[in-house]
């Protein structure tokens, strides 16, 4: 997170008086609105298959309400006029270096007495509708049947990392590089009202169950849309790629076709063993791209595990967290590269590199579609978008 702390408490600050002010006129309404609210059974206690639990907010939310309350017939189609659910369009003006929704989230998790949502939320996009996603919600009906989901379609689904922001170039970059290569579903897992918290170690411990709610989301697209388990891949940045592990964990026996770990987290994962972290077997093909030594990991994780630069940090990576946010950078690069980013198989031990200049820039690190490889590889690249060499 590189706001400052000033401006982000200036921010908060502005936020609670506006929201302070707006309110004042209202204390009547309010009461009268919360204890309808309050009468209102509770329809969200069971997020994907968890069952009730004590660490998942069980209030009420706005969709569940409107849907117990609809008053369309059965039949009736239903149509989206000029709705989004999750706006990734690229920000303008002071939206472009501060996210307030983002802010919000963060100010929540520092309040001790707030409750916690934990509800991982999905957003899908296409090139008919490429920055206005629609939610997948497979609880509320109206959520689902219409959301323009084509199971013939290949699905990637990505899991952004910790403290990311909901419009954060992670989940644009990739999104856009996808819809600019061909016709995908693209979905978004948003989980940002956890990852937005300062305290990286307790969000570490929820690992597992928003692993869970992504692993029950992906058997929900099998079920409901028929959507083939082959024909989807996994793209998780940091702790995201913990997430795709832990989530390819509980899917077995069935496994998606290729989860692709960019610089997986190291803190906290570095000396777990393989059943609590990402781990080869957890989907059918397993590439993952190490590009930080102090966030991510050195030994490899992978089937094939891609080491850009020796895989410690990056060129011209100047400030904290750029060598990190490099693995997703080149990534997205990689999908339309014409150049694209090749590997030469490498032995290591510990620092020291044997690499097989017989079969020099051979195997290609990223792209699409995934080619299922083996081994550990060296990759050469530019300093600078683009980051792409190709073959020299």
């Amino acid at each position: 997170m590189r706001t400052h702390l000033l401006s982000f408490w200036l921010s908060v600050a502005t936020i609670c008086k506006g929201i302070h002010k707006a309110n004042a006129v209202r204390v009547d309404y309010d009461a009268e609105m919360r204890e309808f609210m309050n009468a209102l059974p509770n329809l969200d206690d069971t997020p994907y298959g968890l069952g009730q639990r004590s660490d998942i907010s069980t209030e009420p939310e706005e969709d569940d309400i409107l849907a117990s309350l609809d008053d369309e017939y059965e039949e009736a189609m239903h149509y989206a006029w000029n709705t989004c659910d999750k706006d990734l369009s690229d920000s303008r003006g002071i939206g472009k270096f501060l996210d307030l929704s983002f802010i919000k989230k963060i100010a929540s998790n520092l309040n001790p007495f707030g409750s916690k949502n934990l509800r991982m939320h999905f957003y899908l996009f296409k090139r008919e509708f490429p920055e206005c996603g629609r939610e997948v919600n497979f609880s509320i009906e109206r959520k689902w049947k219409h959301c323009g989901f084509n199971a013939s379609l290949p699905t990637r689904l990505m899991i952004h990392g910790w403290m990311s922001q909901s419009r954060g170039s992670f989940n644009r970059d990739v999104k856009n590089a996808y819809l600019k290569k061909g016709e995908y579903n693209v979905i978004v897992a948003d989980w940002s009202s956890s990852s937005a918290n300062i305290n990286y170690f307790s969000v570490v411990k929820l690992i597992e169950t928003l692993g869970a709610q992504l692993a029950q989301f992906i058997r929900d697209l099998n079920r409901q849309f028929g959507a083939d388990f082959d024909n989807m891949y996994l793209i998780g940045h940091s702790l995201g790629a913990q997430i795709a592990g832990s989530a390819g964990k509980r899917l077995k026996p069935n496994q998606v076709n290729t989860i692709f770990a960019l610089d997986p987290a190291g803190p906290k994962f570095r000396h777990r063993g393989t059943e609590f972290r990402i781990d080869p077997s957890d989907a059918k093909f397993v590439e993952s791209m190490h590009t930080s030594a102090n966030f991510g990991f050195r030994r490899p994780t992978g089937n094939a595990t891609f080491y850009p630069n020796y895989g410690a940090f990056q060129l011209s990576c100047y400030y904290l967290g750029c060598s990190h946010i490099r693995s997703y950078q080149m990534f997205a690069e990689s999908i339309n590269s014409a150049l694209g980013f090749w590997g030469t198989p490498c032995t290591r031990d510990n620092s020291r590199w044997q690499c097989d200049q017989s079969q020099r820039q051979s195997i290609q690190m990223g792209g699409e579609p995934s080619i299922h490889k083996e081994g550990i590889f060296y990759v050469k690249t530019s300093a600078s978008d683009p980051f792409a060499l190709g073959k020299q």
